[in-house]
This record gives C-alpha cells, structure tokens and sequence, in this order.
C-alpha cells in the first residue's frame, strides 16, 4: 500500500565548494505490514533494515504516522499518528524507537499491535517510518555542505473481521494521452486495486486493445475516492475513433468489477 523512500537535503554554510556526499546504501523489508487479528489480541511483527559495509555507523529513530493519498494519487500526506479515525498508530508500540547501527549490521524494530476490546470490524492502517538522525558528534566542516538523510515508511495495515470490500465506479473519462477511471470505496477497509482497460473499436477490421491499470490505495478516509490513470499506447496502436471503453479491476475479491461504455478516443 505505502513504500517511502526521502532524502533530505541540508545545506550549511556560503563560502567553501561541496564535499562530494555519500548516498546511504541499504536494503530494508518494504512490503505492506498486513496483520489480520480480532479485538482483544496483540501481535507482532519484525521491521529489518540492513546498512551497507561500506556506510558509516548511522542513527535510526522510528515513529508511527498516519497518512493518505490525494484524490489521483499523486501526493501523500504524513500527520501524527491517531490523527484518522481508522488509525491504528495508537495500537502500535516500537521497540526500540531509536538505535545505532554499525556498517553490515541490521537494525529490527519490532512492532507489536495491541487491538482494543471495542475495536470495530474493518481496516486500520498507519505508517512506520524510520527515519536517519544526524550524527550530533560529527565535525562540520565550514563553507557549504550537503547533507543527505534518508527517511523511509512501510504501511502497517490491521484487519478485524468481518471484513466488507466494496467499490463504486463513478466516472470513466478518455483524456489526451490517458485512460482515467473513479472509483468509490463503499466498503470498511483499505482497498488495493489494478486492472485494465480493453478499447473494442468499431471497426470490426481493427484489434481490441488492452491497457494496463496499475495498482492504486482506495481508502476509507478522508478520501474515500480515487482517480486512478493508465497511459495511453500511441495513436498508431490506439487511433482516434469510437470504442466500447471497458474499465475492468481487481479490488480483492473473487470476481472483478466493472463498467463499459462507448466512448470516443481523440488523438
């Protein structure tokens, strides 16, 4: 659902050229935490980030973060944990919240869920994000400096059954150079989504073509809607024209959902 990586850059001082940085090297478990579990439980699981040799010693502090996605998915936003009414950071505890980990050796943060007794069914979902700590200790040197700190986010999710996956397609639109559909979620947990488009032309003599849909975060709130865009292959494929346009997803169910239209494809 979520896989963050950031560099912050920082610069000091007006005088000197820079040093040439040292881009950290790492290798850390970045899929989606998914635990399904009841009220009342606790669980746990293991967040595993292997430095690189060759890097220096490095501070890592870990927190728990809400967030969600704009509309078309193109920005997310990060705020404190228990924020959202769906929030499971306040079920999440760390440990250890903050450690130094030496070059080769590999920081695990062990992430255990408390669910409440009142808990209701549906989906949680929150971000650890582990993120580096300058080294207060080291030497500046004068003159201008870039500082690289990586910051990186997993996405915890949390589902209490029953669990109800539901969406709604609202809207599909050919725009210049892409395919675009809007879907609802109608239900009570997160949803992941992909799927494709098939353009049936008219022209009997012509192929249909397919156009894959990648994979998009539905949620709950505060944004329960999603605009989820494929590109468009180019004209000699895909040429202007009438179609039957047909928007087929795989929200996590047995069977897919969809919608077909005729719709014309402007080139």
């Amino acid at each position: 659902m979520l896989r963050r990586f950031l560099i912050v850059i920082g610069l000091t001082g007006l005088v000197a050229p820079p040093a040439q940085p040292q881009a950290m090297n790492f290798t850390a478990t970045m899929d989606t935490i998914r635990i399904t579990a009841r009220p009342e439980q606790t669980v746990q699981r293991v967040f595993r980030l292997t430095l690189a040799k060759d890097y220096k010693p490095t501070q890592f502090r870990s927190v728990v973060e809400d967030w969600w996605k704009s509309e078309d998915g193109r920005q997310s936003h990060y705020v404190a944990s228990g924020t959202l009414a769906r929030s499971c950071g306040p079920w999440v505890t760390l440990n250890p919240a903050e450690k130094k980990i030496l070059p080769g050796e590999t920081l695990e943060v062990r992430i255990t869920v408390a669910i409440p007794e009142r808990a209701s069914p549906g989906g949680y979902w929150c971000a650890l994000t582990v993120n580096q700590v300058p080294d207060p200790l080291e030497v500046v040197p004068e003159g201008v400096r870039i500082n690289f700190l990586a910051s990186v986010s997993v996405s915890i999710l949390v589902l209490l059954e029953p669990v109800e996956r539901m969406a709604k397609v609202v809207k599909v639109e050919i725009l210049p150079g892409e395919a675009q559909v809007t879907l609802s979620n109608e239900g009570n947990a997160p949803l992941g989504v992909q799927g494709r488009f098939e353009f049936v032309p008219d022209d009997a003599a012509r192929k249909p073509v397919t156009v894959l849909i990648p994979r998009h975060s539905l949620l709950t709130e505060p944004v329960r809607t999603a605009r989820i865009s494929a590109a468009l292959p180019p004209a000699s494929e895909l040429p202007s024209g009438m179609y039957m346009v047909r928007a087929i997803l795989d929200i996590g169910l047995e069977h897919m959902i969809g919608v077909q239209r005729r719709m014309e494809v402007r080139r």
